[in-house]
């Protein structure tokens, strides 16, 4: 074989594992948080407060709205072993009630939002649905 093939292929090679990298840390990043179940989440807020967490469970009291200037959102409850705690996710995700579900989002003990005082509450940016 030639040397510049050789050459060539090899930069193919080293661009896709690259790639490959690249994507893993990504999926990696989708995910970052802390995982907690939702009784330590609400036994210890202020570990948690403003901080990324994961927490899985099933879905009650699910509500999808829209905002005054027309937004779509949604709420609901997450609950897993007798706990439930608030969720909220700008959108309407299409779920109901009883699916099980893994959350990624900020938790917050106290949400100020107008004149509004929301507590114990996820501000989720991502919501998987679980088999």
């Amino acid at each position: 074989m030639n040397m510049l093939y050789m050459i060539y292929t090899g930069g193919f090679q080293m661009q896709w594992a690259i790639q490959v990298v690249i994507m893993i840390l990504l999926v990696s990043f989708a995910w970052a948080g802390e995982k907690v179940s939702v009784a330590d989440l609400l036994q210890n807020p202020e570990r948690y407060d403003g901080k990324t967490v994961i927490v899985e469970g099933q879905i009650i009291s699910y509500q999808e709205k829209f905002s005054r200037r027309g937004n779509p959102y949604t709420t609901f409850r997450l609950e897993d072993n007798g706990f439930s705690v608030a969720v909220f996710a700008w959108g309407h995700l299409g779920l109901k009630d009883g699916l099980r579900v893994r959350v990624s989002g900020v938790f917050q003990r106290v949400k100020q939002v107008g004149r509004y005082t929301f507590y114990n509450e996820i501000s989720a940016d991502k919501v998987q649905l679980l088999k």
